[in-house]
């Protein structure tokens, strides 16, 4: 009996020990199914990059590196440093090479700093809503896509990426730092054709907002409203004998709008621009028969969204704001200050020989007309 027991103790001390393996065998693989599992709600919840759109394409964007925390996550309170800044585009009025870089400085054209040095057509800067962070479109390897720098230039990031039929450029920033709208040109044997997309800061989710397909219609020069979800821009229809129209359009596609109409021929209302609160739209037109900086309400406009010739300009509070016939030619980029007391664009002035491309401020009165760069090179393409 003594010697049965002795036997059947060791049997018992294996049993329990393979128990014991494959308990902790299942317990570690829960574990690892737990811990799994939580990461991948945490992505879905933090920032949408589980809910990639696989039919974009875009395999080459940005994904979601160390390297980048700074884009996809800006410092909470953003930058207020930056407020009142103007970022632009400038090349160098000495050489023979277009090199346009990006450069910051105070709004009276102090403290100039130059944020990039990659001399590659660097142009159409916009700041973020918090402003920490930089949308501007290079052309590097002879196609333009959309890109996404830290403030200080130091973190770069390619978002979109043109081919040899295509180029993305003039991006414009949602109000909540999560989106980028961009007009993409696609240029064929008989034309070119000009359409809006929005795209995610990760590289993802692209989405065509406008459908032209016509030989030379372009949808052009966006900007999104700084407190909803509606993008002004510029529509061009070929053989319209209009040079352009404004017009709205929500992020999502959907209600694209004319804000403006005329019959007249030649009339363009172009480049729309908002303030601070998304009330007032500014846009250079030559309905006084050559451009200046106008304005119009759009508040009024969306409670009366009936707008004809007959329209009084009163009732729609559409004002020319400039006049700078006689001193400086606008070229483009009308940008509001974000205390809403002036606005910034680029043009060529007799005040300096009508040599350079220089940015101006004028007050929203129009008056205080003021070259802030003096220069002879070529600056454009300002945001405040």
């Amino acid at each position: 009996m003594e010697v049965k027991v002795k036997r059947i103790i060791p049997i018992i001390i294996v049993c329990i020990l393979i128990m014991f393996i494959i308990t902790a065998c299942n317990i570690k693989k829960d574990s690892q199914e737990v811990k799994t599992g939580d990461q991948i709600s945490t992505a879905d919840v933090d920032n949408e990059k589980a809910s990639i759109d696989d039919d974009t394409n875009n395999d080459s964007a940005a994904t979601n590196d160390a390297e980048f925390e700074l884009i996809y996550n800006p410092p909470v309170g953003g930058s207020p440093e930056n407020i009142g800044k103007i970022v632009f585009a400038s090349d160098a009025g000495d050489t023979t090479q277009a090199d346009y870089d990006l450069f910051v400085m105070d709004p009276d054209g102090s403290n100039k700093v130059q944020l990039t040095t990659f001399g590659k057509f660097i142009e159409h800067p916009a700041w973020s809503p918090e402003y920490s962070r930089i949308a501007y479109s290079s052309n590097v390897d002879g196609n333009t896509g959309i890109y996404i720098m830290t403030a200080d230039g130091k973190v770069n990031m390619q978002l979109t990426f043109g081919d040899d039929n295509s180029d993305d450029k003039f991006p414009t920033w949602s109000p909540d730092g999560k989106y980028i709208a961009y007009t993409s040109y696609t240029y064929g044997d008989t034309g070119n054709t000009a359409n809006l997309f929005v795209i995610d800061i990760y590289g993802k989710n692209i989405r065509q907002l406008t459908f032209l397909e016509g030989v030379d219609d372009y949808a052009s020069w966006a900007s999104w409203s700084p407190v909803s979800d509606v993008i002004a821009f510029t529509l061009n229809k070929a053989g319209d004998e209009i040079n352009g129209r404004l017009y709205t359009i929500k992020a999502d596609g959907t209600e694209m709008t004319e804000i403006l109409s005329s019959n007249e021929i030649d009339l363009g209302d172009s480049e729309p621009a908002w303030s601070s609160d998304g009330r007032i739209i500014y846009f250079i037109s030559n309905r006084s028969r050559h451009n200046e900086i106008w304005k119009v309400d759009y508040y009024k406009i969306i409670h009366n969204m009936t707008v004809t010739d007959d329209t009084k300009y009163d009732d729609i509070g559409l004002i020319q704001i400039s006049n700078l016939y006689d001193a400086t030619n606008i070229d483009h980029r009308p940008r509001v200050s974000p205390d809403d007391k002036k606005i910034v664009f680029y043009g060529v002035g007799q005040d300096w020989k009508n040599i350079g491309t220089n940015l101006y401020t004028i007050n929203i009165d129009g008056t205080g007309l003021t070259n802030i760069t003096k220069s002879i090179d070529q600056n454009e393409w300002p945001d405040w």
